[in-house]
């Protein structure tokens, strides 16, 4: 008795020791099909699972696979033709089936119609994934049927494990190593984009701490095993709560029916007011200016890019106090009202007053262009704020248009990447994205915008001090504004050492 119930337990144990090599498949493994034909308006779920699968799977279908293609109809209004869209009656009629087939974390991997899936491999980067197909009422056809399921290998399939920078927060992705694939566009670990505010997501990079090695949605190289990438954060100088909420529209600047530069009638007397203090001694033409500007109010609305980065930067640096206008606690909760709509304007019109005191590039590729643009590179690296006036081609023949530069960062081909605040754009940078781009080349020849036109003569600064004489209090020193111009002509010579090092 004692030895049979000794040689069961030693069975038994064998049993239970093959079970734990055997993979882990579920019970119900047998490999997903539909009916032949599947009925008119099914709706058939198909599941299968292989735990072992850790790279996930390799799932082929039947090379007779096939549903009633999946079309769209528009319905059109008797007596009329496609030829109008607006002849549409906005309803669409859909016939057809599909198949959708999805992960094990219910991401869809694909949708497919007619033969699309016909002697298809697809792969799947789970361990586990579900077929669903739709049929509506009328044509059907074969279905589908899975006709193998191979888990994938180091050999099929590479690991990428994504750090996020966020309490050591991190993903592993599998990518098909016969297949082109992209390294994701944005910090996303298990499905939630990260953003941090001050901070713009630049790329990824082989090493914590590291420089951008890979584009976000750059290609991966094919060589490229298994790996470890951390996001590369680039510090930037204004906060998305430092812009304002409103772009550069207008919707806001011709409000009431007005089309040009509304200016309060303090803003306007200060303008003028100033305009004298501060050139009726100098060798500043002070009394053309003003009577230039003195119709200012009347000249027809172009936009006011310039007053809207001029503020923003002049209260980020405290030398002006917008928020007591709306008892706001932040930048980002002011609303465009008249009057600092006016206020805006008032800087709009500053524009001719600092472009004197500003740097400042003619010829694309010059060794002076070269010089200005490593110097603006070097300077927002080093976690200044750049106000960039940049025109398509020569200055004063073409509008310009100004943005605030506020991050940089090198990419892995030796190109500059400038992140801007662009009131064009005031919700990219308001919702903490940063994503309007000016890129560098690495030779600092050229430079181009988002989307890749080239610019052409550009004055930037990253000071802003000169701006003070011009305070609408009226109580700023012209002596301001001349050690401001003073300090130009000296930088001149920085330049100049600047364009021998790049010759060099």
């Amino acid at each position: 008795m004692k030895s049979k119930t000794l040689s069961f337990i030693s069975a038994l144990l064998c049993v239970c020791l093959i079970a734990c090599t055997l993979p882990a498949v579920s019970a119900d493994a047998v490999l997903p099909e539909s009916s032949h034909p599947y009925v008119n308006g099914a709706r058939d779920v198909k599941t299968y699972s292989d735990q072992s699968a850790v790279r996930g799977l390799f799932v082929t279908f039947s090379d007779d696979t096939w549903v009633q293609p999946y079309e769209n109809h528009w319905i059109v209004k008797p007596g009329h033709s496609y030829e109008n869209a607006d002849d549409f009656i906005s309803h669409l009629i859909r016939s057809g089936d599909l198949i959708t087939v999805y992960d094990g974390d219910h991401r869809t991997v694909g949708t497919y119609s007619g033969d699309s899936l016909a002697g298809k491999t697809l792969y799947i980067p789970t361990s586990s994934f579900e077929i669903v197909l739709n049929a509506d009422a009328d044509i059907n056809g074969y279905g589908y049927r899975v006709t193998d399921v191979r888990p994938a290998g180091p050999d099929d399939v590479r690991s990428i494990t994504y750090h996020s920078g966020f309490n050591g927060l991190s993903e592993t992705v599998f990518v098909p190593r016969n297949t082109e694939g992209y390294f994701r566009e944005q910090c996303e670990i298990d499905g939630e984009e990260y953003l941090r505010d001050a901070f713009a997501f630049s790329g990824w990079s082989s090493e914590q701490g590291g420089g951008v090695e890979y584009d976000p949605d750059g290609r991966i190289p094919a060589e490229m095993g298994d790996c470890d990438l951390w996001a590369v954060w680039t510090p930037l100088s204004l906060k998305s709560e430092e812009v304002l909420s409103f772009s550069n529209s207008g919707w806001y600047f011709e409000d009431d029916g007005r089309g040009n530069y509304y200016l309060t009638e303090k803003d306007y007397r200060a303008m003028q007011l100033n305009l004298y203090k501060n050139f009726g001694l100098g060798p500043v033409p002070g009394p053309v200016i003003s009577a230039v500007l003195a119709t200012y109010p009347n000249w027809e609305w172009q936009g006011s890019c310039y007053g809207m980065s001029t503020v923003i930067a002049l209260q980020h640096f405290g030398q002006i106090d917008l928020l007591p206008m709306q008892n706001a606690t932040t930048v980002s909760e002011l609303e465009a009202d008249d009057e600092l709509i006016s206020r805006i304007n008032y800087y709009q019109s500053q524009a001719a007053t600092s472009w004197l005191t500003e740097n400042k590039a003619y010829n694309i590729g010059s060794v002076g262009y070269r010089a200005q643009l490593r110097r603006i590179c070097e300077t927002v690296a080093a976690g200044n704020t750049v106000l960039f006036t940049f025109y398509p081609d020569k200055a004063f023949t073409e509008i310009g248009h100004t943005v605030l530069f506020t991050g940089c960062y090198t990419k892995a081909d030796g190109s500059h990447v400038l992140i801007a605040y662009d009131c064009n754009d005031a919700w990219s940078y308001l919702d903490g994205y940063y994503d309007d781009h000016f890129t560098v080349a690495a030779d600092y020849s050229a430079i181009t915008d988002d989307w890749d036109d080239d610019i052409g003569a550009f004055n930037w600064t990253d000071r802003f001090d000169q701006f003070s004489s011009f305070d609408p209090s009226l109580k700023g020193s012209p002596i301001t504004w001349y050690a401001a111009l003073l300090r130009h002509f000296i930088e001149l010579f920085a330049t100049l050492k600047t364009m021998l090092t790049v010759t060099g």
